[in-house]
């Protein structure tokens, strides 16, 4: 299975959504998510066959999902584990949340995480693609999904 971790503040969510006419006009079905990402996330995942984990602290709500279910973000299958006040603070990073989603989901055999932040484990930085949180989750951000689950190598 193809997965994307992904994260939201910054990705689904950015900088210039909050400045843009758009996000004003208030027309759309969620005011913190961008339509326009929703889209381009869609349209990847769609063709790729890609499922979403939420790895976001979003997920700490229990309306989460159906959130963004309701702002039309397709191929949702879960959010990782809460760990953040379960491992010292010292000691804490988002890739233990990650680490503990793919320990217990083996058939997942190709992974990126999408995060505007590297709190990852060393592991996985070949894993982490960085969104630019000032214009979040773009064309060429989606491009590169496209490439990275299609290229012959899928070990990263």
């Amino acid at each position: 299975m193809n997965c994307l971790f992904l994260d939201l503040d910054g990705v689904v969510n950015h900088k210039a959504w909050y400045c843009s006419n758009a996000y004003y006009q208030n027309e759309f079905k969620d005011p913190d998510i961008d339509p326009k990402v929703v889209d381009r996330l869609n349209l990847v995942t769609d063709k790729n066959n890609i499922k979403i984990v939420i790895s976001s602290s979003w997920k700490l709500s229990s309306y989460c999902i159906p959130r963004l279910q309701n702002a039309g973000l397709k191929n949702i299958i879960g959010v990782t584990p809460d760990l953040i006040f379960k491992v010292p603070g010292e000691l804490y990073c988002r890739g233990l949340e990650i680490q503990g989603y793919l320990d217990k989901h083996p058939e997942i055999e190709n992974y990126l995480i999408l995060d505007d932040i590297s709190d990852f484990l060393d592991s996985q930085m070949k894993y982490f693609y960085k969104i630019d949180y000032q214009v979040g989750l773009t064309d060429v951000d989606a491009i590169f999904i496209d490439k990275w689950f299609n290229k012959d190598d899928n070990s990263g």
